[in-house]
């Protein structure tokens, strides 16, 4: 960046939508015409980007009250392929003015022009939702009924019901088609991404895990000690 365009950046955490990134899985650069919170999913790669100009943003406002762990900034805005809540953890003071600083200010045009009302609320669809729950519960409760919380290995049910939710997951988030199923009219997939793309990596490591837990208990043990004989009735034991 050059001395006439300055920029800021920081890390810390973040809440888009339902989700929570703790720190350090979220960071906030910006420059006078752009901000930008970035996050990751558990460390490991970035799972969303969300950019905003000026004239996107209505306010910037500082949000919480838990002291040092649960304050922040709440940037309201008119974007509707984004969750409506948008929260970054940080040091809000420190933060307001470092946007101030560089000039990045919420555009005044926004709050006077006339556009249409950014649709708003939960943007899934409810029978989706409870059909998959019903779904889950019937195969967890299957295998618990079949004994099979009383062991380690993990049981058939539970692999069936966390490859499923991956695969609604991931299918959600390869192919558009789907989306319109869960969908409300009118809404965007934008808005519930990082939810679906939590409940992938989640469900599919869990579900990667758990088949290698189970494959192997059903190998058969080579180094097993054969089990001694009991001795014979009447005899002596020296």
């Amino acid at each position: 960046m050059s001395e006439s365009s300055p920029s800021y950046s920081v890390t810390g955490g973040a809440r888009i939508g339902l989700i929570n990134y703790s720190w350090p899985l979220a960071k906030l650069t910006a420059t006078a015409d752009l901000l930008t919170v970035t996050t990751s999913m558990l460390g490991l790669f970035r799972s969303g980007t969300y950019s905003f100009t000026r004239d996107q943003v209505i306010s910037i406002e500082r949000y919480g009250w838990i002291p040092v762990i649960g304050v922040g900034i709440r940037i309201h805005h008119c974007v509707a392929d984004y969750p409506e809540k948008v929260v970054f953890w940080c040091k809000p003071e420190t933060v307001l003015a470092a946007l101030a600083g560089i000039g990045f200010t919420p555009s005044p045009r926004q709050a006077e022009s006339p556009q249409a009302p950014v649709p708003r609320g939960f943007p899934l669809r409810w029978a989706p939702l409870i059909i998959v729950a019903i779904l889950w519960n019937l195969l967890m409760g299957w295998e618990m009924l079949a004994g099979q919380d009383r062991s380690t290995t993990p049981g058939l049910h539970t692999l069936i019901a966390l490859w499923s939710m991956f695969g609604i997951s991931f299918a959600a988030l390869q192919w558009p088609a789907i989306r319109p199923i869960f969908l409300k009219p009118g809404r965007s997939f934008g808005e519930v991404k990082p939810i679906f793309l939590l409940v992938a990596v989640v469900c599919g490591m869990m579900a990667i895990m758990f088949t290698f837990m189970l494959a192997l208990g059903a190998m058969p043990s080579n180094n097993k000690k054969p089990t001694p004989a009991p001795p014979a009735t009447g005899s002596i034991l020296f």
